[in-house]
């Protein structure tokens, strides 16, 4: 985030309990289902993505699906894949997959990329590499053209369709178990576009946001959806923001505190705060309801404080990791040494993010509508929805916010639900980034989905 640049989610629980709304992190992201041969993965993959694009392609493109020309995993060691007229050497290609398309060829570093990839994010991820590289190969049999970032996208759109296929039990070689859609979405997250790239660069994929997306849309809507990704006469909305002047300094934060600067201006906290209270006040008047501020932001030290919240009285390791809205004192509550020190080492709008998801609650309170079976995917959407009042460009009607998103993050939001999870929440990464992505793109009353709000 950067002044005139913000947005935010969450990465805490929001859990109903009377006057007591909200909780610590979860255990965090578990170790991932790896395998022993990675490179089996790869090729049971390639068994299987081929044949279920020998039963799609007709469908979805008519014509016959052609079998790969073949396929090259490869390492320092071993001969490498042809592809166009020159020699390829390892340097270029180490840690790499790709499709070439002068030799209709799938190859992938067996040595430096898969066991990579399979120890960090696990073997379904290896699959889903091998699938999105076919989709390349989909492209180049349908004649697809476009900007590379949009054929990027699709790919990835293709590989969730694919995935969806094997938790539907229908793949050769794979079980349902093996879908594992938090690794996926970590995964994604790592091999973004650098923070700041332009969507018209050659070389684009998208950012973690964007590829986690399209990914979703393939996994939930099938195929089809894809297909309408390649469109040269229509560039896709993406989250990819170029760095503003000085962001590529900063890495697009703005500091925590007020006075960062000694001359007093605010900082994130302050400025959050006093933004979410002017869209809930829009959002509410939209609803043609009246919006009562939330009053107080404590950031709480455990070893020192102590705070009332409802009922409770709270101290010490009750404090610790605690992101809570206390409807009595009409006030948010956070861990400022181990949650919000935690979430700003990953980027200062996962800490935004986390007073926009409890902001949220406080509306569904407001709203009576906090008891509802999914409420905590619901304030998932809603911090979507006030995301998209900071983008660039959003109308003035919205909210007269100081704040704009920054390059990346849309991102760091998704780092905050992989890294802390949510206590008492059954709702996975991959599901809270379909909500927020819902409220980023959906209309006013898109969150709705998940629950009446009035």
């Amino acid at each position: 985030m950067a002044l005139g640049l913000a947005m935010a989610l969450t990465a805490s629980c929001a859990q109903a309990d009377g006057q007591f709304l909200g909780g610590g992190p979860g255990e965090g992201p578990q170790a991932p289902r790896s395998s022993d041969d990675p490179g089996e993965v790869a090729r049971r993959a390639v068994d299987d993505v081929s044949a279920y694009w020998r039963s799609t392609y007709p469908d979805v493109y008519g014509g016959r699906w052609v079998d790969l020309a073949g396929v090259y995993p490869y390492g320092p060691h071993t001969e490498l894949p042809p592809c166009g007229p020159g020699d390829l050497t390892y340097e270029e290609i180490a840690g790499n997959a790709f499709y070439c398309p002068q030799d209709d060829i799938i190859a992938w570093d067996e040595v430096a990329l898969l066991p990579a990839l399979n120890q960090e994010f696990g073997a379904f991820t290896v699959a889903i590499v091998i699938a999105h590289e076919f989709g390349h190969a989909v492209q180049a049999r349908s004649r697809a053209e476009d900007r590379t970032v949009d054929l990027e996208l699709q790919a990835d759109c293709f590989a969730g369709s694919w995935a969806r296929r094997v938790a539907d039990g229908r793949a050769e070689g794979f079980d349902p178990d093996d879908v594992d859609l938090d690794k996926t979405v970590a995964g994604m997250i790592a091999i973004r576009d650098v923070p700041g790239t332009s969507p018209e660069d050659p070389m684009a994929h998208g950012s973690g946001f964007d590829r986690v997306s399209t990914f979703q849309d393939g996994y939930q809507h099938g195929v089809r959806t894809c297909k309408g990704y390649a469109d040269e006469a229509t560039d896709r909305v993406t989250a990819e923001i170029p760095f503003q002047e000085g962001d590529d300094v900063t890495g697009g934060n703005l500091p925590l505190a007020d006075n960062w600067d000694g001359r007093g201006s605010k900082g994130l906290l302050s400025l959050v705060t006093a933004d979410l209270n002017e869209f809930y006040d829009w959002f509410f008047d939209q609803l043609d309801q009246a919006w009562r501020p939330v009053d107080d932001l404590e950031i709480v030290d455990p070893d020192l404080d102590s705070v009332s919240c409802g009922d409770k009285e709270l101290s010490g390791k009750d404090l610790s990791y605690l992101a809570v809205y206390c409807e009595d004192q009409n006030a948010v509550v956070l861990d400022g040494e181990g949650l919000v020190d935690g979430l700003y080492s990953i980027g200062d709008f996962a800490v935004a993010s986390e007073l926009a998801r409890l902001w949220a609650i406080a509306a569904q309170v407001q709203l009576d509508v906090v008891d509802q079976e999914r409420s905590e995917l619901q304030a998932d959407c809603l911090t979507g929805s006030w995301a998209a009042s900071t983008f660039p460009g959003a109308s003035p009607d919205v909210t007269p916010t100081q704040l704009q998103i920054s390059a990346g993050d849309l991102d760091e939001a998704i780092m905050g639900f992989l890294a802390y999870g949510t206590d008492g929440e059954d709702a996975t990464a991959f599901q809270r980034t379909d909500a927020l992505r819902t409220g980023v793109f959906g209309e006013l009353r898109a969150c709705e989905e998940y629950g009446p709000l009035v």
